[in-house]
């Protein structure tokens, strides 16, 4: 018998000690908190709130890197760790994205520590790592892109009607030079057009997708496509700044096709 077992087993023998003497002091152990308090979420949009300033931005993922490592069952803090990163991030130059982005990582991965087919987990995951390797430098980008095509491929075979892995796949093709790689612009186009038929009010696949028509000489639909992200887009819940930030690269785009 290992310690463990005997120590189990003498547990009802102590418990009728502590009855029959009643000498025996019981201290209550509180359990630790395994959610982020209220308070807690107060003091963390208090600057969240204010990250269109960048050293908001900041201040905000270091409070969410706190949180999710004292909380690392909570999904909701993961999964907000791991997007700041991102959207921090890509407002950086390389040297800064690449630590940022690096932030994120390991919010992501405990989520799929706990459930390695969760959706979300694996969207961060693949979005703060790929972030992380294009910030290195072209080889590691590319490197990279191969594993995240075959990753999104699968989540887009195991859950279909989310939109975000066809976003990030689209992009991919788009955006890779066809030559050297497996870019595609016409496949990553028909990939973007059918994750916005999923959710064609998110600003950031409008963006994707009006990018995707201008690359491929579509400048008509590019031009409608940026508009409906200015005038038809909603915000996604903690993406208000984020959602007018892909507004106004919108309208910039718009000025650069030629409105």
């Amino acid at each position: 018998m290992d310690a463990a077992g005997s120590y189990l087993r003498c547990l009802p023998v102590v418990a009728a000690l502590v009855v029959l003497l009643g000498s025996v002091p019981v201290f209550s152990q509180e359990k630790p908190a395994d959610k982020v308090t209220d308070d807690e979420w107060k003091s963390f949009y208090a600057v969240y709130e204010k990250r269109a300033a960048l050293a908001k931005h900041k201040e905000a993922l270091g409070l969410l890197v706190d949180l999710a490592s004292r909380y690392p069952g909570e999904k909701r803090v993961q999964v907000l760790c791991a997007m700041t990163a991102y959207s921090y991030a890509h407002r950086l130059d390389d040297k800064g994205r690449v630590e940022a982005a690096r932030k994120g990582i390991p919010c992501a991965e405990r989520i799929l520590e706990r459930d390695k087919k969760d959706y979300d987990g694996r969207f961060w995951h693949a979005m703060t790592t790929f972030k992380a390797k294009s910030a290195e430098g072209i080889r590691a980008a590319l490197k990279e892109s191969t594993r995240v095509r075959k990753y999104l491929e699968e989540m887009i075979k195991d859950e279909p009607d989310r939109f975000e892995a066809y976003m990030l796949l689209g992009s991919l093709y788009r955006e890779l030079p066809p030559v050297l790689t497996w870019g595609d612009p016409k496949k990553g186009l028909e990939i973007l057009e059918k994750g916005t038929g999923l959710k064609p009010d998110d600003p950031e696949i409008l963006l994707e997708l009006a990018a995707a028509y201008a690359k491929v000489g579509e400048k008509e639909k590019a031009r409608a496509t940026y508009l409906k992200c200015i005038n038809d887009s909603k915000s996604p819940k903690d993406r208000t700044w984020e959602t007018e930030d892909a507004r106004e690269y919108a309208r910039k785009m718009m000025k650069e096709l030629g409105e």
